[in-house]
């Protein structure tokens, strides 16, 4: 049996406690970026003279990354390096939230929040890949999941508190950075603890697919993004049939692929 398989039949790998602590991190960082924008739409509003429609793709702008490359980022990381993948995560995930403290506009605001969702996209779903890659199943899995989950799941609460706090001493762009710090942290104790090339995938990626699913998801959430707004009600039936058009291709596509 070769050195690259056997911590994946381990009960955990080496080290648990400091991979399992890069992996929760890694999770809360996501978590965070998710979570923080909603405090700040009021200051971001007057302060970028935001439309509704802007505001609203602000606030859902790190979802909306996140959504539309998880499932193409994470087949990429399942067959090129999940370590890999969480790494680039926590890396772009710096200048992601710099571009949207700092970001002069709402448009670029938007780009901003987009980006750090498709880098939440490369980190969420891989830390939870790795943790049932690298632990084998049985009890200490069980715990090392519920860890995860409860543990990176405060993430979601701890980021709005901290951006009221900044709220009061700084601008609106200081929420956007509350995850830069964390991301620095698990990228070296990803770097230092988690084992690389665990289980990976050797079937092909199908990037026709993954594409198709990025884009099927953008119109989706865009569309039901901008439907409340102004005159938003013929662009979001415009973007969601755009959506069930690709959705159609995608099937299609993946019938012919089986």
């Amino acid at each position: 049996m070769s050195g690259v398989d056997a911590p994946a039949i381990q009960a955990a790998p080496k080290r648990a406690g400091l991979v399992l602590t890069a992996l929760i991190l890694g999770a809360i960082v996501a978590n965070i970026n998710l979570s923080v924008a909603n405090v700040a739409l009021p200051d971001i509003g007057s302060s970028l003279d935001a439309s509704q429609t802007q505001l609203n793709l602000i606030a859902v702008g790190c979802t909306l990354g996140l959504a539309m490359s998880v499932l193409y980022l994470g087949a990429l990381g399942d067959r090129y390096g999940r370590k890999l993948m969480l790494s680039l995560g926590m890396i772009l995930t710096v200048p992601a939230s710099i571009i949207s403290a700092w970001a002069p506009t709402a448009d670029l605001l938007v780009f901003g929040r987009i980006f750090t969702g498709i880098a939440a996209g490369m980190a969420y779903p891989t830390t939870l890949a790795l943790i049932t890659a690298i632990w084998a199943t049985g009890p200490k899995r069980v715990k090392a999941i519920a860890l995860w989950s409860g543990v990176s799941g405060g993430g979601a609460v701890l980021g709005p508190v901290i951006a009221g706090a900044l709220l009061e001493q700084f601008w609106w762009g200081s929420v956007f950075l509350i995850a830069i710090i964390p991301a620095l942290l698990t990228l070296v104790l990803v770097v230092i603890a988690v084992p690389a090339h665990i289980n990976e995938s050797k079937d092909a990626v199908d990037h026709f697919g993954g594409v198709l699913t990025v884009f099927m998801v953008a119109a989706l959430v865009i569309g039901l993004g901008v439907i409340a707004s102004p005159g938003g009600i013929t662009r979001a039936l415009i973007l969601i049939a755009v959506s069930l058009v690709i959705a159609g291709i995608f099937v299609a596509h993946e019938k012919r692929a089986c």
